[in-house]
């Protein structure tokens, strides 16, 4: 058997995503088709130390909710999540170190 005919080793109840900051920084993250995205979102969150409240993440311009799951969105493997902060009279609750 070649390297050509070996299939990926990720499950196919898993896609990986990307989510990219506003200042171009990308997170990938494997995750489940049919678990809600809060648990991928609070990781970001934690990574970049910021808490969830202060951001947006949208897909194809339209805004993500936290229970919905990578199947009712139908995102696919290598599909990327945008992770916009929210501002306050041009203040932004985002403060990178």
């Amino acid at each position: 058997m070649s390297a050509a005919d070996k299939k990926p080793l990720i499950p196919s109840s898993h896609i990986t995503v990307k989510i990219k900051s506003q200042d171009d920084i990308c997170v990938y993250y494997r995750i489940k088709k049919d678990v809600e995205l809060r648990a991928m979102m609070q990781a970001y969150s934690d990574k970049v130390g910021v808490e969830m409240s202060a951001f947006k993440f949208h897909l194809d311009g339209i805004r993500i909710k936290p229970n919905q799951t990578p199947n009712e969105l139908e995102l696919e493997d290598g599909d990327e999540i945008d992770a916009f902060v929210y501002q306050i009279a041009g203040f932004s609750l985002y403060h990178r170190h």
